[in-house]
């Protein structure tokens, strides 16, 4: 038998493992964030930001800070919470890493941040990083979901946008490339 202190510090510790993981405050981070993105897809930001603070709080508390949902939150508050494509591209990156350190590189969600830092790269005009990028999604996502899966097609069709890139661009040769690319799957 243990201790009487022993004891109580034990069933503490239980105790606030049940309210750590309580399923009525994960459904209200998740109803959160959906609101939060529906806030952001109708261009209230100011909400859009109140409801996924709120979530990433929500999970942070619940599941911890590098939970993927918490990491998934933190990426969608970060996204409204940007001034500028650089700021975004910065803070994307760091948080990239602590995904690919907490979750792994082959994670649903690094790879999802993982295409739209590619994304962000190829606004400003970035290709050849936005490239590397979406390969590396490209080969996570066929690797995990195999090459048929709509979210490894969506990564394939990144790379059908850079050869429009190029295309425009007037780089037909490079456009060419990234067609046969695609092409090939």
């Amino acid at each position: 038998m243990l201790p009487p202190v022993v004891e109580k510090k034990k069933v503490r510790g239980k105790k606030n493992q049940k309210k750590k993981n309580d399923p009525r405050k994960l459904e209200i981070s998740d109803a959160c964030f959906e609101l939060g993105r529906a806030c952001t897809f109708v261009g209230d930001v100011d909400d859009a930001r109140r409801y996924l603070k709120r979530t990433k709080e929500g999970f942070e508390e619940q599941l911890g800070r590098d939970s993927e949902k918490a990491l998934g939150a933190t990426y969608d508050l970060t996204m409204t919470s940007c001034e500028n494509n650089g700021e975004v591209i910065d803070k994307t990156r760091d948080l990239l890493k602590r995904m690919e350190r907490a979750l792994g590189e082959e994670n649903v969600v690094t790879l999802d941040t993982l295409n739209q830092l590619g994304i962000e790269l190829k606004d400003i005009e970035d290709y050849q990083e936005a490239k590397e990028l979406w390969e590396r999604c490209l080969t996570g996502r066929t690797k995990m979901l195999g090459n048929d899966h709509t979210n490894t097609l969506m990564a394939l069709n990144n790379l059908n946008n850079l050869g429009c890139v190029y295309d425009f661009l007037k780089n037909t040769e490079k456009a060419l490339e990234y067609y046969e690319r695609v092409l090939k799957g």
